[in-house]
C-alpha cells in the first residue's frame, strides 16, 4: 500500500515497512518541491474502478474529482496520482489532501478544507485607509483561507506603505478562529514614522543647475512645514517616473544623447530619511538639420501635412516637436478618413559643420502604411473608486477604432496626467482574430482630495488667512470641486467652484461658480464694496495650444459707507444694482512649462458686454501677450509683458461706474500704492450737511477714480544671488511703464460756502499721462512660505500720484 499525501505544504510517500523491505521502489514525483516516492504494491497501476471521497464538507464530490482529472476506467499509476495531488493543492481549497491507492481498483481520497474567510480587517492603520488597503490583497471574504496568500497580502500591504515612505512598517497576518471552520483574518500593522527625502543631488549636469532640475522632478526634499505634502516621501515608483521627467526636460532642450546613468536612493544609518543622487550624462545639444516629409504610401501625397511639421531647419531640436508633428499629422490624416497610417521619425546625428558649431540632427517623418488591426476591446482594472467613463475617455481612440501605436502612447499619457491614480499601465494583447487587439489599463488609484490653510502678511493687506477644500475626482466622475474663504484685513473671499471636465461627454469644459466679495476700498477711494455673484461657464479647445471660453455673470454689486468726505464722482455711484454680463475670451499658451516657463508666449483675450438685463450696459475688453526666455542654463529667466484694456458705456456717461473701471498699483504696478496712480480727484470742496444749499466745510477729496483705459509693460528678470542653495534666496529687476486714464465724467457740481473763493463747478484731470517705475526684488523660499521684497523707485510720475518704495508679502499653503 502507498498513501500520497501533503499536509501544511509539503508531500511524501509514507511506505508501507513490509514494502520498503522488499525493496520496491518504483516511482517518485514532486509535489510543491517536496519529493513523493511510491512503493510497488498490487493497488498500484490497476484501472480506476471506484473513487472515495472523505473529509468534503463545502465542496461538492465531483468538483473534487474535476480537480483530480483521474476518472474511473483510468489507470491509478504514481505520475497521474501525483499530478492529481498538483491540481487538488493548486485550487487552494486544501490545507491537506491524502490519496490512497487500494485493492480492487479503488482510490481513497481524504481531503482536509482550508477555512473560509468570514470577515477580513485591519488595525494600526491611521495613515492608510482600509478602502485603500483592501483592494489591494487577494483574500476575500467567504474565500479560502491559505496561509501562503495571507502572507503575500502582508507583502503586498507592505509594499503600500513604502510607496507612501514608510519604511519602518510592519504587518503580521492573524486569525481567529470561528465556527463551521470560518476564521476572521486580522492584518495587524505597525506603521512607523513616514521617511522623508533628506537631499537630492545631481551629478554629470553642467549644463543646468542642480536647482533647476530639482524643479523639473516630482520628488521634493521634506521640510518641517510640508505637513500635508507627499512629493517629500520617498517613492521608487515616482523616481522611475523622474527619471522619465529629465529625459523629456532634456530633450526638449536639444539634448538627444542624455540619459539618466544612474538614480541611487540611500536610507540614512539613522534611517530618517533618503538621500537622492541621480548622475546623468547631458551630451552635446544638437541643432535642427534637414527635415522631410516623406510619403510611402501610393496615391498619398506628403505634401499636404506640410503645414503641420514643427521643426523647422536651425532651430533647436526639441523632441517634443517631433512627437507633437507626429500627432499631427495621425489626427489630420484620421479627420480626412486616411486611416491605417504610422508615421515614423528617423533621426540621424551629424557631427559639428565647423568648429565651434553645434551638431545637428537630420529628420525625416516617414509615412507609412500601418497593419490593418482594430482594437477589439478597451479593458479597465483597478478603478475601485474611479469610473471606467473616466477613464475611457482619455483614450485617443474608442472600441471599433483602427488601432494605431501611437495614439496608445498618448492615451497612456492621459491617463497618467490626471493625477487620479498612482500608477497607470495601459498594455496591449491579441484579441479574438489575428487583426484584433485587447486594450488593457490596470491603473492604482490615489487620494485626489485636499485641505489646505494658509496664512500670509504683505504691507497692503496686513494679516491674512485662508481655507479650502479641493476634490479633484468628485465622486469618481473627473470633476473638480473647490470651496474656499480668504480673509484679510481690506477683502474677505469666498468661493464655491464645480468643473465638469467633458460636459455631455464631449471635449467641453463647463462649471459654474458662486462668490461673495467684501472690499474696504476706502484708504483709496472712499468706499467699501459688497458682490454676490454667480458664474456659468463653458470652454473648449481649439487645438493643443489654443482655447475659447464663454461664460454669463449675473452679479449684484453695492457701492457702500461713503464718508463725508468722498469725490461727489464716486458719491454719484453709491448704491445696490445688478450686473448681467457674457464675456468670451480666447487663450494661447505655447510656454514649455505651464507653472514655472523658461521658454515660450502666452496670449490672453476677453471681451464682457453687460446689458442682457440689470442695471449695467457696457463692453469691456483686455488682452495681455507675455515672453519667456532664459540664459546661463535657465538660472536667469527674462519675461516682457505687454497688458491693456478699455471700457464703453453703450448708454450715456452714467454706464460706467467706479467698480467697473480699470485700477493700476501695487503688484499691477510696481512703485506705486494701491490705484496709485490715474484719474484722481485732488479738488477742495464744500460740503452741505444740513441741506440747505450752502457748505457747512471744506473737505479735501483726493480719492482715486480709475480709468476707463489702460496700457502697460512690465519686464522682469530672476536670478540666482550666489548664496547657497539651501538658503532659497533669489534675486530679480524688473520695471514698468504704462498708463492709466479716461472718464466719462470729469466734471460735476458741489456745494460750496459763499465766504470762499471756491466755485460750484469742479474738474477732474482724466488725461492720458506716462508713468515709469524700476526696481529689485528679493525672493525668499522661506519655512514659512514665498516671501517676496519689492523695492521701486518712480522713473516718471504725476503730482497727485501716490508712490510706494517698498512692499512685501509672505504665505503659504499646507
Amino acid at each position: 500500500m502507498a498513501i500520497f499525501s501533503r499536509r501544511g505544504g509539503r508531500c511524501a510517500g509514507l511506505l508501507a515497512a513490509a514494502a520498503l523491505v522488499i525493496g520496491g521502489v518504483g516511482a517518485a514525483g514532486l509535489v510543491g518541491g517536496a519529493s513523493v516516492a511510491v512503493a510497488q504494491s498490487a493497488a498500484l497501476g490497476q484501472t480506476v474502478t471506484r473513487i472515495d471521497v472523505d473529509g468534503a464538507q463545502r465542496i461538492e464530490r465531483e468538483t473534487i474529482l474535476s480537480y483530480m482529472q483521474i476518472g474511473v476506467g483510468d489507470e491509478a499509476d504514481a505520475a497521474s496520482i501525483n499530478d492529481a495531488l498538483k491540481r487538488l493543492f493548486a485550487t487552494g481549497l486544501f490545507r491537506d489532501v491524502r490519496i490512497t491507492p487500494r485493492e480492487g481498483g479503488v482510490l481513497e481520497v481524504v481531503v482536509d478544507e482550508n477555512p473560509i474567510i468570514n470577515q477580513i480587517s485591519f488595525e494600526g492603520n491611521d495613515a492608510v485607509k482600509d478602502e485603500v488597503l483592501e483592494p489591494q490583497i487577494r483574500s476575500r471574504p467567504r474565500g479560502a483561507f491559505t496561509r501562503a496568500r495571507a502572507e503575500a497580502d502582508a507583502g503586498t500591504i507592505l509594499d503600500v506603505y513604502r510607496a507612501a515612505g514608510r519604511y519602518s512598517a510592519t504587518v503580521e497576518p492573524k486569525i481567529i478562529e470561528r465556527d463551521n471552520n470560518r476564521v476572521d483574518l486580522v492584518f495587524e500593522i505597525s506603521e512607523g514614522d513616514a521617511v522623508g527625502v533628506s537631499a537630492i543631488n545631481f551629478v554629470g549636469n553642467e549644463e543646468y543647475g542642480d536647482r533647476r532640475l530639482r524643479g523639473v522632478i516630482e520628488t521634493a526634499e521634506s521640510a518641517w512645514w510640508k505637513v500635508l505634502a507627499t512629493s517629500d516621501n520617498y517613492n521608487p515608483d515616482r523616481l522611475e517616473f523622474d527619471k522619465e521627467l529629465l529625459r523629456r526636460f532634456y530633450f526638449s532642450r536639444g539634448y538627444a544623447d542624455f540619459e539618466v546613468v544612474s538614480a541611487v536612493a540611500e536610507l540614512s544609518p539613522e534611517r530618517d530619511g533618503f538621500f537622492i543622487t541621480f548622475t546623468v550624462s547631458e551630451g552635446p545639444r544638437y541643432d535642427t538639420g534637414e527635415v522631410q516629409l516623406v510619403s510611402m504610401i501610393d496615391g498619398l501625397d506628403a505634401a499636404q501635412f506640410d503645414g503641420l511639421v514643427e521643426t523647422d531647419q536651425g532651430d533647436t531640436y526639441d523632441a517634443d516637436l517631433v512627437e507633437r508633428t507626429v500627432r499631427q499629422i495621425q489626427n489630420q490624416a484620421g479627420s480626412e478618413g486616411i486611416n491605417f497610417i504610422d508615421v515614423r521619425p528617423e533621426a540621424k546625428k551629424n557631427p559639428p559643420a565647423a568648429e565651434g558649431e553645434a551638431p545637428t540632427i537630420d529628420l525625416v517623418y516617414r509615412v507609412v502604411e500601418a497593419p490593418r488591426v482594430y482594437v477589439e476591446r478597451i479593458e479597465i482594472e483597478g478603478n475601485s473608486r474611479t469610473l471606467d467613463r473616466v477613464i475611457r475617455r482619455e483614450f485617443e481612440f474608442v472600441e471599433g477604432d483602427a488601432f494605431n501605436a501611437f495614439r496608445l502612447q498618448q492615451s497612456r499619457g492621459n491617463i497618467r496626467r490626471l493625477g487620479y491614480f498612482k500608477s497607470a499601465d495601459v498594455t496591449t494583447e491579441r484579441g479574438s482574430a489575428p487583426d484584433r487587439v485587447v486594450v488593457k489599463t490596470k491603473v492604482e488609484e490615489q487620494s485626489t482630495g485636499d485641505i489646505s490653510f494658509g496664512f500670509g502678511f504683505s504691507s497692503a493687506d496686513s494679516v491674512g488667512g485662508q481655507i479650502s477644500l479641493t476634490e479633484r475626482n468628485f465622486l469618481g466622475r473627473g470633476q473638480f470641486v473647490k470651496v474656499g474663504f480668504t480673509a484679510s484685513a481690506s477683502r474677505q473671499f469666498f468661493e464655491f467652484r464645480f468643473t465638469e471636465p467633458y460636459f455631455l461627454d464631449r471635449n467641453l469644459r463647463a462649471g459654474v461658480d458662486l462668490f461673495h466679495v467684501e472690499e474696504d476700498n476706502q484708504d483709496e477711494s472712499s468706499f467699501d464694496t459688497r458682490r454676490t455673484g454667480f458664474r456659468p461657464r463653458v470652454a473648449f479647445p481649439l487645438d493643443e495650444d489654443s482655447s475659447i471660453s464663454l461664460n454669463y455673470l449675473i452679479q449684484n454689486e453695492d457701492i457702500r459707507d461713503t464718508p463725508n468726505d468722498v469725490s461727489p464722482l464716486i458719491e454719484a455711484d453709491e448704491g445696490a444694482r445688478l450686473i448681467s454680463s457674457l464675456g468670451i475670451g480666447y487663450t494661447l499658451d505655447l510656454r514649455n512649462d505651464k507653472n514655472e516657463p523658461t521658454e515660450g508666449v502666452r496670449f490672453s483675450a476677453n471681451t464682457n458686454v453687460a446689458g442682457l438685463g440689470g442695471d449695467a450696459f457696457y463692453v469691456k475688453s483686455e488682452a495681455s501677450v507675455k515672453g519667456y526666455t532664459s540664459f546661463f542654463r535657465e538660472e536667469v529667466v527674462t519675461s516682457l509683458e505687454l497688458a491693456g484694456g478699455g471700457i464703453i458705456g453703450l448708454d450715456g456717461a452714467d454706464d460706467v461706474k467706479i467698480g467697473d473701471r480699470f485700477k493700476l498699483g501695487g503688484d499691477s504696478f510696481r512703485g506705486f500704492e494701491n490705484s496709485g496712480i490715474g484719474p484722481r480727484d485732488t479738488n477742495t470742496v464744500g460740503r452741505d450737511t444740513d441741506g440747505d444749499g450752502d457748505s457747512n466745510f471744506l473737505v479735501n477729496v483726493d480719492d482715486s477714480l480709475g480709468g476707463n483705459y489702460y496700457a502697460v509693460a512690465r519686464a522682469d528678470v530672476s536670478f540666482p544671488l550666489g548664496l547657497p542653495e539651501e538658503y532659497g534666496i533669489f534675486g530679480g529687476l524688473f520695471a514698468d511703464v504704462g498708463t492709466l486714464w479716461g472718464l466719462d465724467n470729469e466734471s460735476y457740481t458741489a456745494f460750496t460756502d459763499g465766504a470762499t473763493d471756491a466755485t460750484g463747478d469742479f474738474s477732474v484731470d482724466g488725461d492720458l499721462k506716462l508713468r515709469a517705475a524700476a526696481g529689485a526684488t528679493v525672493f525668499w523660499s522661506s519655512p514659512f512660505g514665498p516671501v517676496r521684497f519689492n523695492f521701486a523707485a518712480p522713473l516718471i510720475k504725476q503730482e497727485e500720484d501716490k508712490t510706494e518704495f517698498f512692499r512685501f508679502s509672505a504665505g503659504t499653503r499646507f
